[in-house]
């Protein structure tokens, strides 16, 4: 009977080594291979085009329902989806609100006693099946402007414009 003596083979090292250092690179590899989901208005440039259109309501009320309102010029056919980016006070984080692609008018209606909030900031994007990406309202130099609106109380609102506040 042999004690204390320990197997000094060579092959038996480097099976250990990879090993070792496996949940290393496993970690790592999951780490890197992540997406990063952040402000989609943040530093992602966009495409201009006066092929989607926007005009958002001069005022939003928190007591009335309203809409939320797209055009798009592109032929149905080249119109891969048309999405509403829209966030509140109450749910900070960017819902998507898909649209059928049958038209040229793209339409959410918010319902402000569903869900109530002070304020509401989103934006449009439309994508196309060559890949391409449009959405409003842009900047200049291309980045995503997302618009803000206050949702008022309506008496508050038209008694100001009444007096020629507004």
């Amino acid at each position: 009977m042999i004690n204390g003596i320990k197997s000094v083979s060579p092959s038996r090292q480097a099976e250990v080594r990879p090993i070792k250092y496996l949940p290393l690179v496993f970690l790592l590899g999951f780490a890197f291979s992540q997406k990063f989901v952040g402000d989609p208005s943040s530093s992602t440039k966009f495409l201009k085009n006066d092929k989607i259109f926007h005009h958002p309501e001069k005022a939003l009320f928190k007591s009335r329902a309203f809409n939320l309102e797209v055009f798009t010029d592109f032929d149905k056919k080249l119109i891969k989806g048309v999405s509403l980016f829209f966030r509140t006070d109450s749910q900070p984080r960017y819902r998507e609100i898909s649209f059928s692609t049958d038209s040229k008018r793209f339409l959410y209606r918010y319902n402000p006693k569903k869900n109530p909030a002070n304020y509401i900031t989103y934006f449009f994007t439309v994508e196309l099946k060559s890949g391409q990406v449009y959405a409003t309202p842009i900047d200049s130099s291309g980045i995503l402007s997302p618009i803000t609106k206050d949702l008022v109380d309506p008496i508050k609102y038209y008694r100001e414009r009444a007096e020629g506040k507004n």
